[in-house]
């Protein structure tokens, strides 16, 4: 079923926002990166610089280069915190969530990086942080990273470092817990497999909810992420799990099925065999201009808004998942939670940061102009 935005739902949901008073705490682990983020220049004159606007056109350059050499000159923008963890635990946390952000921010010293979280994020550093190097563009990014201080951080590490008990009580006191970066972690199912024995099962079904994001999952095997797909299904015995993925992860896992159904099948198609091979709650999609969930009520469907003149896009989709979260545990509608999922991003890439919930209505309610 899909639903047509109003102005009313919106102004409606603006408003909710306004009347909302935020108690919960969350828990999000497990990445952590330090990010640069650089334009690309095509065209230089003097110190007039002239931007790659999309990523084909870049493609292309390099292309030409082939067999001979060139070089590619950078324009760095910023350097900030990076990770899924890190990015969602910023955009709840400026929503005014408390915030348990567990991941690799450095250790046994926090970088510096993240010494700037919000305010009502907890920081549990348990590793160093990888390194990305990220090439933004009007039509997406292109990211290179290195994963290397990944290599050897699994669960045992993760129990060593912040303590069986207290890893307990910040489970206890989250009402909500989302598992993210499953592809950029080597060790990651051990680490989810061993949070789901050691923490979640112990303490059984008290009315949890757990969101999971794979990210790019095409340098995985068939077999890894059907395994991946099987420990989140089983989450689903203690709380309310939704998976969340993009356009082209959906691609991705669709074809990691066993028997799946015709290839060019549509992207809905596609997401509707992924929940079906799954025992969850919600399968959430967000391609660039919209977003889906489906349940087994069905499918309910939100076009977005995109923003013409981004001021970042590094983390947009952290940010759609942290407004999904905010309605998740404002109990709303699916369709005010995809909302909110879009506004929130569409917020942090329109003005660069994180909103709060003010800010966040406020950009629902220019929403209401086109």
């Amino acid at each position: 079923m899909t639903f047509k935005k109003s102005n009313d739902l919106l102004g409606n949901l603006a408003q909710k926002l306004k009347n909302q008073k935020l108690d919960q705490s969350i828990m999000i682990g497990f990445d952590g990166y330090v990010d640069s983020l650089y334009g690309v220049i095509h065209k230089k004159s003097g110190t007039e610089k002239h931007f790659f606007k999309d990523i084909s056109g870049f493609a292309d350059h390099i292309k030409a280069l082939s067999g001979k050499s060139g070089q590619v000159e950078l324009s760095l923008k910023e350097i900030k915190i990076g990770g899924n963890a890190p990015i969602m635990s910023q955009a709840m946390g400026s929503l005014g969530f408390r915030v348990h952000c567990l991941g690799t921010l450095g250790f046994p010293k926090i970088h510096t990086v993240f010494e700037d979280l919000h305010p009502n994020i907890q920081v549990h550093s348990l590793e160093n942080p990888g390194q990305s190097d990220a090439f933004e563009f009007q039509d997406g990014k292109l990211i290179f990273s290195d994963c290397g201080s990944f290599d050897n951080f699994n669960w045992e590490k993760v129990k060593e470092r912040i303590g069986i008990d207290n890893l307990n009580k910040i489970y206890f006191d989250s009402q909500l817990v989302a598992a993210v970066d499953w592809v950029n972690l080597p060790q990651a199912s051990n680490i989810w497999q061993g949070l789901l024995e050691e923490i979640v099962k112990p303490i059984g079904p008290i009315g949890k909810k757990f969101f999971f994001d794979l990210c790019d999952p095409s340098r995985k095997s068939n077999k890894e992420i059907r395994e991946a797909l099987q420990i989140i299904s089983r989450y689903s015995e203690f709380g309310e799990v939704t998976l969340g993925l993009n356009e082209n992860e959906t691609n991705i896992v669709f074809d990691a099925l066993e028997n799946p159904v015709k290839k060019d099948s549509s992207t809905e198609e596609k997401a509707e065999a992924i929940f079906d091979n799954m025992t969850i709650a919600c399968l959430l999609i967000h391609p660039v201009n919209r977003s889906f969930a489906i349940t087994q009520k069905g499918i309910v469907q939100e076009e977005g808004k995109l923003v013409e003149e981004p001021k970042i896009l590094t983390g947009g989709g952290d940010n759609f998942n942290a407004g999904y979260a905010l309605g998740c545990l404002m109990e709303l509608e699916m369709v005010e939670r995809l909302l909110l999922g879009m506004g929130c991003s569409g917020a942090y890439i329109q003005n660069g940061k994180s909103p709060d919930l003010s800010e966040l209505g406020e950009y629902l309610e220019s929403w209401m102009e086109r």
